[in-house]
């Protein structure tokens, strides 16, 4: 999985419940700063790919996880985004030394949207009516220090994971 594919996940659920937001230049510019890689994973990287390959199946292409039913059933929003940060966790902790602190950013931002769906009982379409919730999610998906920390840490995936 790639970070990249997280912020867009975050951005995607911010729009979701922004009312049609566009994406930022930042956003953009995460989206066409990495390229394909080779498929092959770097000699000493295994567990930090595997981890990446296990976020990226709990993420499943959405801010819904693999459960598409979770954008209307809180309680599979919550089991989903349960398993993104358990998942988002591990990243950080097989994460090598250089990309750490870019990993834990972005796990603080994880945690803090997860926090705002807790404090929502996970309820996409109740937080969809609140204007409050929305500025906060857009908030955290357009953080540019974890738009910056997703892109270095995206350029890691493809030069040691081939992603």
């Amino acid at each position: 999985m790639r970070y990249r594919s997280l912020v867009l996940t975050l951005a995607t659920l911010a729009t979701l419940t922004s009312c049609g937001s566009s994406r930022s230049a930042s956003e953009s510019t995460v989206v066409g700063a990495v390229k394909a890689g080779t498929g092959k994973v770097q000699q000493g990287f295994e567990k930090f790919c595997a981890s990446s390959d296990a976020l990226d199946v709990a993420l499943g292409g959405g801010p819904h996880g693999e459960n598409p039913a979770a954008i209307t059933d809180p309680a599979q929003m919550k089991t989903a985004w349960t398993s993104i940060t358990k998942a988002s966790q591990a990243v950080v902790a097989a994460s090598p030394t250089a990309l750490k602190s870019d990993a834990a950013l972005m796990l603080k931002s994880i945690d803090a949207m997860n926090k705002i769906f807790q404090a929502n009982d996970y309820s996409l379409l109740e937080m969809a009516k609140k204007p409050l919730v929305r500025d906060q999610l857009a908030a955290i998906s357009s953080d540019k220090k974890v738009l910056d920390a997703s892109t270095r840490f995206n350029a890691s995936l493809v030069k040691n994971c081939g992603k």
